[in-house]
């Protein structure tokens, strides 16, 4: 394993937090995996296994007494409005409500000759299995599932002496939002798909469902027996706009991996799952958050793959829901940023390719009061190459054509007043409904970040278009953040007067971070402008993400207490309408609506606690409470291309590792060091700025090791704890959910 090594000796330098005794990652991560004490009984409840192409969530329905697979494939979706494409996205008039939605695949159920009493479930998120137990009045059912990192099908083994059968119950062809509002499909003239085609046999089956846009969707299951149980195969596929294919793709993927044997996809799988957590780990002294954190690195993979779809509200996991695609005011932006920190570029490959065939198609058919969506798409974009290292010629080559498109959307709305640029008739997102404001200070600040990107650029690589100057003009008259006594406001004409779930008017502050919080009349603004967001109405009006985004306005800040504080409530106590639930999913709308990008975001706080690289500056711990004394990270990410590790112990920081994959120059902020010191034995350039900043010149591909004393031991390793409270997640004794979360569901 890549610096199998160096991950011991980097991870767990924290003696109180990780006492000695030298284990294994494998070790390790069975402390983070999920554990059900007793058996997930809803969707909410579930046990998930994915690979961003094609997935499912596990669970036992007391309704029918099944053990259930609720099939899923991201790309499945409708393409009306584009009937040669798999989807309309960004197509002129196509609604993601009706047009191109996501669409149900179905349910594969194990019927048991026996009824269910109870059972246990593991996740083990090393090598993505589910192990589980069934206790029927007739004896025990055990059971593996996984998804193949490589193949296109879900497969579940199953060991036990109790008849049973599978059973295929496929999806509706309806879209999710008109199961939701049915009333809604007069008002929306809408017309359902095909009634899908089904046959059963005992041991195989498929089902395909036509779409009127044309092509199809198909699913296919075979059951094989073995010497010691059985085991169902079961893929879906889906090919637009031939019909007839798409059915005969998913016997062959079957018929692939029934001949490749599970041992083999079992080993091939675990490879792929095990050199994943070679980075991006952290070892912290909240246990559970530390949990929660591995947990959605798990859900990252599970949910992206470069070769699949972006992330839309589900993730890979479907579930029926009135919000069935992907959501530009926040949340897409959210997911994806996610994957920057967490030194999980791979699995931000997939948005990347969108931008560069979509992103600007998709902006120009939801019109020009929603342009600082796609302003903040952008930014998540750009962001992706500063992680990535890429050269500022080829992130200007990408950016510069999408920011003159944006910027295009804006002009119209640009109007000068006495020297003033306003933003006239914007909206900020869900205030008010879709109300527009003059000046609102989610536009504005997309609008400066835009200009002063553009500027950049064109500044750093010479490049300087004839529209440069008029690029400055903008800048230097657009008018200035609106703002009250109580911090900024929605807009010049519009103060925060009420409980509001969004943070888009503080969108300057974070994620744009276009203010410098180490002035003091910065971070007083800035502080006075989240607690009144926080507490205005008593926070009525707030969801789970209010929480998590407070928690990376805070760590913006540097203050670490506040930004603990919110993901601490964020894991643990209410939040409004939201939930986030025992498998770390988070829902909404009375717990019936998925929204995925929440629990990423709070991971996403994590890291900017840890480390952070605005300003082109590194910070180390920079957002850490104080009784955070012990606490390392290994590998994370920062903007340049640098992935960093670190080390703190008995509240100061031991040392750090820096590894430059593109070889830029880095600035580092040491403030807590009175000397700093290279331990590495081939020293590289080091320029000291003054007031604990540095910058090194380390090659591409080169690494440097700080620490603050010459005497620093970097190579020693610790274990990993053998007690304390470990596998938080999953359904604990008593600890199910009170109802059943999910919308009606039409007749199968």
């Amino acid at each position: 394993m890549k610096h199998l090594l160096i991950l011991f000796a980097l991870l767990f330098a924290a003696n109180h937090v990780c006492p000695e005794e030298t284990r294994s990652l494998k070790d390790y991560m069975s402390t983070q995996s999920m554990k059900w004490e007793q058996l997930p009984m809803q969707w909410n409840e579930g046990a998930f296994l994915g690979n961003g192409r094609i997935g499912m969530m596990v669970y036992a329905d007391s309704t029918d007494n099944s053990l259930t697979l609720w099939l899923s494939r991201p790309d499945v979706t409708d393409h009306r409005k584009a009937p040669g494409r798999k989807t309309s996205m960004g197509v002129m008039g196509a609604s993601v409500l009706t047009d191109f939605c996501r669409m149900d695949i179905g349910k594969m159920k194990l019927f048991p000759e026996a009824r269910i009493l109870s059972g246990t479930m593991e996740l083990d998120i090393y090598n993505a299995e589910l192990t589980g137990l069934l206790h029927t009045d007739k004896g025990d059912i055990s059971f593996r599932a996984f998804t193949p990192y490589a193949h296109e099908l879900n497969v579940v083994e199953v060991k036990t002496s109790v008849p049973y059968s599978w059973k295929q119950f496929p999806g509706s062809p309806r879209s999710p939002r008109i199961i939701v509002f049915p009333d809604q499909k007069e008002k929306l003239n809408y017309t359902d798909n095909p009634t899908p085609q089904c046959v059963a046999r005992k041991h195989e089956g498929w089902s395909v469902h036509p779409l009127l846009a044309g092509g199809d969707y198909a699913t296919y299951w075979k059951e094989t027996a073995g010497k010691d149980g059985t085991t169902l195969y079961v893929a879906t596929m889906n090919e637009v706009p031939e019909p007839g294919i798409s059915l005969s793709k998913a016997k062959t993927e079957v018929s692939r991996a029934i001949a490749q044997g599970t041992a083999s996809l079992r080993e091939e799988m675990h490879g792929w799952w095990n050199a994943y957590y070679e980075t991006g780990m952290i070892c912290i002294p909240d246990k559970k958050m530390e949990n929660f954190y591995h947990l959605q690195l798990y859900k990252l993979a599970t949910c992206s793959h470069p070769d699949g779809p972006v992330m839309d509200t589900f993730g890979t996991f479907y579930k029926t829901s009135q919000w069935p695609g992907i959501w530009w005011n926040l949340n897409v932006q959210l997911t994806y940023m996610a994957t920057h920190a967490t030194n999980r570029l791979e699995q931000g490959a997939n948005y990347q390719k969108l931008a560069d065939e979509a992103l600007i198609d998709i902006m120009r058919t939801r019109g020009p009061a929603k342009v600082g969506d796609f302003a903040w798409a952008l930014h998540t974009y750009y962001s992706y190459m500063r992680y990535s290292g890429s050269s500022w010629e080829e992130i200007r080559s990408k950016f510069i054509p999408k920011a003159e498109a944006i910027l295009a959307m804006y002009m119209p709305h640009l109007q000068e007043r006495n020297g003033v640029y306003h933003l006239l008739d914007m909206e900020s997102p869900e205030y008010e409904g879709f109300k527009t404001y003059n000046n609102s200070n989610y536009n504005l600040a997309a609008l400066r970040w835009l200009l002063l990107t553009m500027t950049g650029l064109s500044e750093r690589t010479g490049v300087k278009p004839e529209q440069y100057a008029g690029w400055k003009e903008i800048l230097a008259k657009l008018h200035p953040a609106p703002a009250d006594e109580n911090g900024l406001m929605i807009a010049s004409d519009k103060p925060l007067a009420k409980s509001h779930r969004h943070y888009s008017h503080l969108l300057s502050f974070y994620p744009l971070r276009l203010q410098d919080t180490t002035r003091p009349e910065v971070n007083a603004l800035l502080e006075k402008s989240i607690d009144h967001w926080l507490n205005i109405e008593n926070g009525k009006a707030l969801a789970g993400y209010s929480y998590t985004g407070a928690a990376s306005l805070y760590a913006y800040q540097g203050n670490g207490e506040k930004a603990y504080a919110q993901l601490r409530h964020f894991l643990n106590e209410r939040i409004g309408l939201a939930l986030l639930l025992p498998n770390t999913m988070y829902v909404e709308s009375g717990g019936r609506n998925p929204v995925i990008e929440t629990p990423l975001s709070a991971a996403t706080a994590v890291t900017e606690m840890l480390l952070q690289g605005w300003g082109e500056t590194l910070r180390i711990f920079p957002a850490i409470p104080q009784d955070w004394k012990d606490c390392s990270f290994y590998e994370l990410r920062a903007e340049g291309g640098f992935v960093v590790s670190a080390s703190r112990k008995n509240g100061s920081t031991e040392w750090i590792r820096i590894h430059s994959d593109a070889g830029q120059p880095c600035r580092i902020s040491l403030p807590e060091w009175s000397s700093v010191f290279q331990l590495q034995q081939n020293k590289v350039k080091m320029t000291s700025e003054g007031k604990g900043y540095y910058v090194f010149d380390i090659p591409e591909g080169g690494d440097i090791i700080l620490a603050g004393t010459d005497k620093a031991d970097t190579g020693k390793t610790y274990g990993l704890p053998d007690s304390g409270a470990w596998n938080y997640y999953g359904v604990k004794k008593g600890k199910g959910l009170p109802r059943l979360m999910d919308w009606p569901l039409p007749e199968q």
